[in-house]
């Protein structure tokens, strides 16, 4: 076996335009791009102070707040449904157009962009991307201006800000993965995302109709939402010139390649080959969120009517009950992204996520008594909680080369965005076949969602544990940092893998014979690289359905309610 392992393993090389990709060819396994070269750094140089903690956290703060806008006017337009139905002289099925267009747009989009924040850096991209949020929230706060009341315009709007919206949180990973390493702050980083982002848009979907009442008009929340955005764009601005001023005055380590961050823009063109780079488990946590992310991102569509029929209130008291599920992430998500650098277990929360998302749509599909639907939605706020840090933070634990991660995230995201539209078109048919217009029959289809995101993470668990040479990337994402080490060394000689002593000027770039064998240990042979080509056709396959899904939902004419146009992660 061991004798067999060392024929597979033709070669471990450095590129010696960039010493910290690792070539290695494991028959199918995956090429280091060539990028610009960069500077020889050793992170004990003398030359530049470190960076010190106090500016990684002004990183943090003004990089969370770059979405604030995009996160502040994501649930606006549904909280405003009524009124722009009415000013807009449209029906139901133009308005679920109007909200579905974000996860259209996003679906192929995603991975292009994705593509190019890995290239351009993610301090540039978010200026770009929420100068688009920017572009189209001011086109949509013109459409409802003077009484224009402009469908196409809302349209147009809704279409250039789901450019800035779709990929404006996958630049922000990327800047907090060049400045903080997995088990350093990384995690904890994204938890604080989401902790803002949760918060902003509880309080967009909370005001938006109070605004709207007491001013007059819908178009002054359409404004507000504006105004926040051009704050968001400028924080993204301020972002972008933070980091050349870091870069200029500290030694600062990129995080993805261990050299220094320089900030060059990576060489190469766009190669729908990068595919390869990702290895089986990558795969599994993309099937995986196809289920649970879509799931629990995409009930929030029916969450507020749900509570209302149910409870046999109003909407107000709906949408206070529906809306508690931003409110507890947003305490957790940071503590949780704290727990994750520290102690690891992220394929045990990805189980932890499906199987709270499980319960709560078993309360609600098996019980109708309002204790039991409270119960149900303390557990889908807590699947919620734990959806978000630990899965962003595992596609960069995953991949064999951490400077793919933007480009990994962007194809678990696409696929998401069209599983989305997929289960909030066919819930929002069944709502409409319902002679009583119930939601019951459609919590049919969030409870199979549930149950497969369980079988899913449940395996990779069990496997993680009990088969750890199978899916060994698996394996390291759920040990603790302080673990690493040992499990790398472990899992290497159980492997047969052998790796060069890297040679001194190589190991001052970060290249260690450690790092070394644990992109062997994540990187996918011949046969995983047949089936990541496999799973590619699949997820294309998942985002063809989404559009053909999307457009028997325009001819159906299903409820705009249901069809949310929720950015899943």
């Amino acid at each position: 076996m061991s004798a067999q392992r060392h024929s597979d393993l033709d070669k471990v090389s450095i590129d010696q335009n960039e010493k910290s990709l690792v070539d290695v060819k494991d028959g199918g396994s995956s090429n280091g791009e060539p990028q610009s070269p960069a500077l020889s750094y050793s992170p004990s140089s003398p030359s530049k102070p470190r960076l010190p903690y106090s500016w990684q956290l002004v990183m943090i703060v003004l990089t969370c707040l770059c979405t604030f806008g995009n996160h502040w006017s994501n649930g606006l337009i549904v909280s405003l449904k009524t009124t722009i139905i009415k000013e807009t002289h449209i029906n139901n099925s133009q308005f679920a157009t109007l909200v579905a267009v974000t996860n259209l747009v996003n679906t192929f989009l995603c991975i292009a962009l994705g593509f190019y924040i890995d290239k351009l850096g993610g301090a540039l991209m978010s200026v770009i991307l929420a100068g688009f949020h920017l572009s189209g929230a001011i086109v949509m706060s013109g459409a409802a201006t003077n009484n224009l009341n402009s469908y196409p315009l809302l349209i147009l709007g809704k279409v250039l800000a789901a450019i800035g919206d779709g990929s404006l949180d996958n630049a922000q990973h990327r800047i907090f993965s060049t400045y903080f390493a997995p088990g350093k702050g990384f995690a904890f980083s994204i938890g604080a995302i989401w902790c803002v982002a949760n918060l902003a848009q509880f309080t967009g979907q909370s005001t938006a109709n109070v605004i709207a009442t007491n001013l007059g008009t819908y178009a002054w929340a359409l404004w507000i939402s504006s105004v926040i955005a051009g704050f968001s764009f400028g924080c993204a601005v301020t972002v972008f010139f933070l980091d050349r001023y870091l870069r200029a005055r500290y030694n600062v380590t990129d995080q993805t390649s261990g050299r220094r961050h320089t900030g060059l823009v990576k060489s190469g063109t766009f190669n729908i080959k990068a595919i390869r780079h990702m290895p089986m488990t990558f795969w599994l946590v993309v099937a995986f969120a196809v289920f649970e992310n879509a799931g629990v991102q995409s009930f929030v569509s029916i969450s507020t009517q749900l509570a209302q029929q149910r409870l046999k209130k109003g909407a107000v008291i709906g949408g206070w009950v529906s809306s508690f599920y931003l409110l507890l992430p947003a305490g957790l998500t940071p503590f949780l992204g704290i727990y994750v650098d520290v102690f690891g277990n992220r394929i045990g929360f990805l189980f932890l996520s499906g199987l709270t998302f499980l319960i709560s749509m078993l309360l609600l599909k098996f019980s109708h008594t309002v204790p039991t639907f409270i119960a149900a939605y303390v557990f889908y706020a807590l699947s919620q909680a734990v959806t978000p840090a630990p899965q962003v933070e595992i596609v960069r634990n995953i991949i064999p080369d951490p400077q793919y991660f933007a480009t990994g995230f962007a194809i678990k995201k696409s696929v998401v965005q069209a599983s989305i539209v997929i289960i909030t078109t066919a819930a929002g048919r069944l709502q409409d076949l319902s002679p009583t217009n119930s939601l019951d029959p459609a919590v049919t289809l969030w409870l199979v969602y549930a149950f497969v995101s369980v079988a899913i993470s449940g395996f990779m668990l069990f496997m993680s544990y009990f088969a750890p040479n199978t899916l060994p990337a698996a394996r390291l994402s759920q040990v603790s940092p302080r673990d690493l080490p040992a499990e790398v060394e472990k899992l290497a000689r159980k492997r047969g893998i052998i790796v060069q002593k890297p040679d001194p000027q190589d190991e001052e770039d970060g290249v260690t014979e450690l790092k070394l064998k644990e992109k062997m240990l994540k990187s996918p042979n011949r046969q995983d690289g047949l089936l990541s080509w496999t799973y590619s056709i699949i997820g294309l396959a998942i985002i063809f359905i989404g559009w053909i899904m999307f457009g028997l939902g325009v001819n159906w004419g299903v409820h705009g309610s249901v069809v949310a146009g929720t950015v899943g992660e």
